[in-house]
């Protein structure tokens, strides 16, 4: 009876499957993995450097770890202040050399434009004698053109960057060159156009030669001066990487005298006294170089521009004096233009009288000459054209050519000693910059091992 009723109530309960449903046949459905369960984990790099970090976290959190990482901090910032000062002198020492070669070029630019204006004064000069022109003169001629021509070659070579302007400079004096035996030949047969060749070639010179001339020296005196600034701003390098290594340096000094309860860790200490005197040394030493800069600037460099100028302006002179007189007169305008390159050199010899180095060196004899041409332009006005030429060419000290070359030899020879002094006090304050690089490098590295050795001590307590 209850077995009956028991499967009667079986029955009852578990209904009959329905024709169709798969439901009450087919297995359970495994459980849906949880889309949520991975949501926690890390990936990509921030799961890389999830345990590096926790690692670093772990390490600060107890005193041993801190040292750690505090020592390696003092070890970068000591090595990286002996890299800083070993850069320090040897961009000092490459901004000397290099400004000592700009300053070369600049007077090689000068010499071409100087040999130009020469060579141009010889040859007006030697056609107002007429027919066959003295040899000396003629020999002088061709020795600038020479020079001139032997300068650019250099030129071109030490500094690649005028290359292009110099090439350009070359065709103007070969068809200068030409233009003034065209006139010469014609001026040996007396043949009057000869004056009009020679006065183009003149105007041709100038008008083509100055503006490549200008500019070239525009470039390479910005060289000069840029490599100068450079030079004396080079313990800016030094300056930050010392301050910086020595402020590292003392808050771990610090930092160890409160944790350990000692007041002075004797190797950090030292690794710190020795950044503070290489830094010093440096600074002193760089300060040094940075005087020399400025006494070259403004001392010998300075000399040796205006001396240039002065010369350049001259030959420009002497040549306008000739073609005043080659004009017969209806030459003012080459008198005005003699007067605007008398003005210029006068200019020049004065900035030359103020400078201390040159002391004394305006009194070179431009003074005289400038009164022989007065005296040559009086003859020429009361109409002595003769006795004005022939005062004009004169080799006598009295006279245009004398008088000129007395200033000529005085200046080349000044030009010289002031570009040789210049070129020697760069290259002297050049010399020990690579022995202060090294000392700077040896610095660092020492500082760098006292810091480890400094904390390497406290370590050696929690073992």
């Amino acid at each position: 009876m209850t077995s009956s009723t028991s499967a009667a109530t079986a029955a009852r309960v578990s209904p009959s499957p329905v024709p169709g449903d798969r439901s009450a046949t087919s297995p359970a459905p495994a459980t849906a993995p949880d889309s949520t369960s991975g949501s926690g984990s890390p990936s990509g790099l921030a799961g890389r450097l999830s345990p590096l970090l926790a690692t670093i976290r772990a390490s600060l959190e107890e005193t041993p770890g801190r040292m750690r990482w505090l020592a390696a901090v003092g070890v970068a910032v000591a090595l990286a202040f002996g890299l800083a000062g070993g850069q320090a002198f040897r961009s000092a020492s490459g901004a000397l050399e290099r400004a000592g070669a700009n300053t070369d070029q600049l007077v090689r630019i000068q010499a071409i434009q100087t040999n130009l204006v020469q060579a141009d004064a010889d040859a007006t000069n030697a056609f107002l004698v007429g027919g066959l022109e003295p040899p000396a003169q003629r020999a002088d001629y061709l020795r600038a053109v020479a020079s001139a021509t032997q300068l650019i070659a250099e030129a071109a070579q030490h500094q690649p960057a005028d290359g292009a302007a110099l090439g350009a400079l070359n065709q103007v004096l070969v068809t200068y060159a030409s233009e003034i035996e065209s006139a010469r030949s014609n001026n040996r047969q007396g043949l009057p156009v000869g004056a009009q060749y020679l006065k183009d070639a003149s105007a041709n010179l100038r008008a083509d030669a100055r503006p490549i001339l200008k500019n070239l020296v525009d470039a390479n005196n910005a060289r000069v001066s840029t490599e100068f600034d450079n030079a004396g701003g080079a313990a800016l390098w030094l300056v930050i990487a010392g301050l910086l290594a020595l402020a590292v340096l003392v808050l771990e000094l610090v930092w160890l005298a409160r944790r350990t309860r000692r007041y002075v860790n004797i190797p950090l200490a030292a690794g710190a006294v020795v950044v503070l005197i290489a830094l010093v040394a440096g600074v002193l030493a760089l300060a040094a170089v940075g005087r020399t800069v400025d006494t070259v600037r403004t001392g010998t460099y300075a000399a040796t521009l205006s001396t240039a100028k002065a010369r350049i302006a001259a030959f420009d002179a002497k040549s306008n004096e000739s073609l005043t007189l080659i004009a017969r007169g209806s030459g003012s305008a080459f008198e005005k233009a003699w007067q605007t390159s008398d003005a210029a050199v006068r200019t020049e010899l004065s900035h030359l009288g103020n400078n201390p180095v040159s002391a004394g060196s305006g009194a070179l004899s431009w003074p005289t000459y400038e009164g022989v041409h007065k005296q040559i332009r009086s003859l020429d006005d009361k109409g002595d054209w003769d006795g004005a030429v022939r005062l004009a060419t004169g080799t006598g000290t009295e006279a245009g050519n004398g008088s000129f070359a007395q200033f000529d030899t005085a200046s080349a020879r000044q030009l010289s000693s002031f570009s040789a002094d210049a070129s020697a006090r760069l290259d002297g304050a050049r010399t020990w910059l690579p022995l202060g690089g090294v000392l700077g490098v040896l610095a660092g590295l020492l500082a760098a091992a006292c810091a480890w050795r400094g904390f390497s001590h406290r370590l050696e307590e929690y073992r």
